[in-house]
């Protein structure tokens, strides 16, 4: 049986909380570098969301997945079983249950109250996010990690990996993000802006914090947990149904974790780098 500790060649998770937790603290130094780091982070966030959905497709159209258990064989495609592991991330993506908006709105939500918080104008915004266009090159990254052909096992295998490897560290994110950014300053005029200041949408009020709340907090796990936990059974499945051998899906889908740690610390040393820029501070080489 495939589980996570088989990726541990592949994904140092030590490494990539570290990174992501030091760019974090750089973000609290102002209300204007928080709204910077969560303006990058939102939209590097964006590409996955809309990137699963496409795998799913791609897996739904393959022939590689078959139960050859069955008695007739032209009933053995197990494809929409496979896919339905990985889709399983994205149901609350196009429709969160307390609000009835997707989880984008969301955080354009939690935007909206970082740029009140920070002063910032409706100009002064649009003129961040379009500094922010070197994140292109890095969300093309990820929308290709994501793509494979469906008559091409190692690269849906690939695929799959780096989704695994991204439900994994999307937990440990934002339950970074959460304790640095709100539960460390939870008693300041931070934490209290973010209590008074609510969302309202047609099927309920939330916190601005909402969006990050959900995925998981430095006290509970959000919907990530279980995301991972689906991502990985997704590969047993696939372990089960296809013609390779558990070491090699192992193998095929390391490549895609692999891929996500390099692209998961790049992004995060980028914004950091970013921040200490905009704050004036020798930025590291």
């Amino acid at each position: 049986m495939i589980t996570l500790d088989d990726f541990h060649a592949y994904l140092n998770v030590d490494d990539v909380n570290h990174v992501m937790r030091t760019t974090c603290q750089e973000a609290i130094a102002t209300p204007e570098s928080m709204h910077l780091f969560m303006q990058r982070f939102v939209r590097y966030s964006s590409a996955y969301s809309h990137s699963v959905p496409l795998l799913c497709g791609t897996i739904g159209m393959s022939k590689h997945f078959q139960d050859h258990t069955v008695a007739i064989p032209s009933h053995a495609d197990r494809s929409m079983d496979v896919a339905a592991q990985v889709f399983s991330a994205s149901i609350e993506e196009f429709r969160d249950p307390r609000t009835g908006v997707s989880h984008r709105t969301l955080a354009y939500a939690l935007l909206d109250r970082l740029a009140e918080y920070a002063g910032l104008s409706a100009t002064s915004v649009q003129q961040i996010v379009h500094a922010g266009d070197w994140l292109t090159e890095m969300m093309m990254f990820v929308q290709q990690c994501y793509q494979a052909e469906s008559h091409n096992l190692e690269q849906i295998i690939r695929a799959m990996g780096f989704h695994a490897a991204a439900e994994t560290i999307g937990g440990n994110e934002f339950s970074i993000i959460d304790s640095v950014l709100f539960s460390s300053q939870r008693e300041g005029s931070f934490g209290q802006f973010i209590k008074n200041r609510k969302v309202h949408f047609q099927e309920g009020v939330v916190s601005p914090w909402y969006w990050i709340v959900i995925h998981g907090t430095a006290t509970t796990n959000g919907v990530e947990l279980g995301h991972a936990d689906d991502a990985i059974q997704a590969l047993n499945l696939a372990a089960q149904y296809s013609s390779v051998s558990e070491a090699q899906i192992i193998r095929w889908a390391g490549q895609g974790v692999r891929q996500l740690a390099t692209i998961q610390t790049q992004f995060f040393q980028r914004v950091q780098q970013e921040l200490r820029a905009a704050a004036g501070l020798p930025i590291a080489v």
